[in-house]
């Protein structure tokens, strides 16, 4: 498979750019679609202005899967005796 030569030199719609510069908390988590090339990438800050993550419009991306991580989604050990009571 050939590499490809070139990024995408990306840019961010002015919509965008507002969205990622009011809020302080997770919208730069998200992905947003590139003007140039239309692919949904991550933001990263570059002086002060939000821009799109380095990305090849010739490479399809896996979309971003949110990661959840909580003690309750993992199978109950049946083996495990829980701290300050008896062996069996």
């Amino acid at each position: 498979m050939p590499t490809p030569a070139k990024p995408c030199g990306g840019r961010f719609s002015d919509e965008v750019q507002a969205v990622l510069s009011q809020n302080r908390g997770r919208a730069q988590w998200a992905t947003y679609a590139c003007e140039v090339c239309g692919a949904r990438v991550g933001a990263v800050q570059l002086q002060g202005k939000w821009v799109p993550e380095q990305h090849w419009p010739s490479v399809k991306y896996p979309p971003r899967e949110p990661v959840t991580r909580s003690d309750r989604s993992r199978p109950r050990r049946e083996d495990a005796v829980p701290a300050g009571s008896a062996f069996r």
